[in-house]
């Protein structure tokens, strides 16, 4: 059996020194991982995650990716070498990543410039004329961005969503997703987890709140099916153990 876990999170460079991340320490889909390889001890798992990030007591085939790019590189690599029969998405993945990075001193000189472009009196013009510059600004080029500027202003992107790749990537696969809210009711969390479900075509996703989940003991997690029915473990190995258990048993259901 092949599965593939993500796991940890990732970091845009602002430059070679400073980083925007997704913390993550990669704990759960460490344990995930062992969960996986004690019920299937000959089983090929294929492990991704940020430099630094926990790793499985188990041995596996770790792969590492920092940032949005990367991670969706390593994923479409792993893919493409391996069928495999369960993904586990569980990296904090970064929603956003760096376009530009400008001082702010330039970025109004051009904004200025940009104003006094378009006709006179169109509005319109103007307005797209100032998004221009805001979204492509002439970015700053040093591999250290000076500490002596005053005021830098860093342009985010949104990035590529890796959980939306899986199923063209592993059509026949169980994917499971993970979905993180804060200060949720669980009928909140049910609910956003069956939003991601369906919107990605995943077959389970682990709904949980960032209130319980900075402990071991406490972390609770819901997974949720398709159907919209949903289990419960609190602790991280007990919900490492139901998402290995759920994700076997309905491997083997469809192979029946």
């Amino acid at each position: 059996m092949n599965i593939l876990i993500t796991a940890g999170g990732t970091s845009e460079k602002i430059d070679e020194v400073r980083r925007i991340t997704n913390t993550g320490t990669g704990r759960l889909g460490a344990m995930v991982a062992d969960a996986f390889a004690g019920l299937v001890p000959e089983s090929r798992i294929v492990y991704i995650c940020n430099d630094g990030a926990i790793l499985p007591e188990a041995a596996v085939d770790v792969r590492i990716a920092d940032d949005v790019d990367s991670v969706e590189t390593a994923v479409r690599g792993a893919c493409a070498e391996f069928p495999f029969d369960i993904i586990v998405h569980s990296m904090a993945i970064s929603d956003f990543r760096v376009r530009a990075v400008c001082d702010a001193d330039s970025m109004a000189e051009r904004v200025h410039e940009r104003r006094a472009s378009p006709p006179p009196g169109d509005t319109a013009a103007t307005a797209e004329a100032v998004r221009e510059v805001l979204l492509s600004p002439h970015g700053i080029r040093e591999s250290k961005i000076s500490s002596d500027k005053e005021a830098l202003i860093v342009v985010l992107e949104k990035a590529p969503k890796i959980i939306s790749l899986l199923r063209g990537l592993a059509a026949d696969a169980v994917i499971v997703g993970f979905k993180l809210l804060a200060g949720a009711e669980e009928d909140e969390l049910i609910e956003a987890g069956l939003n991601l479900l369906k919107l990605n075509d995943c077959d389970f996703v682990l709904a949980n709140d960032m209130k319980t989940v900075r402990g071991e003991s406490g972390h609770e997690g819901l997974l949720v099916a398709r159907d919209g029915s949903n289990e419960r473990a609190v602790g991280k190995s007990a919900i490492a153990a139901m998402i290995a258990q759920s994700a076997l048993r309905l491997k083997n259901e469809r192979e029946k």
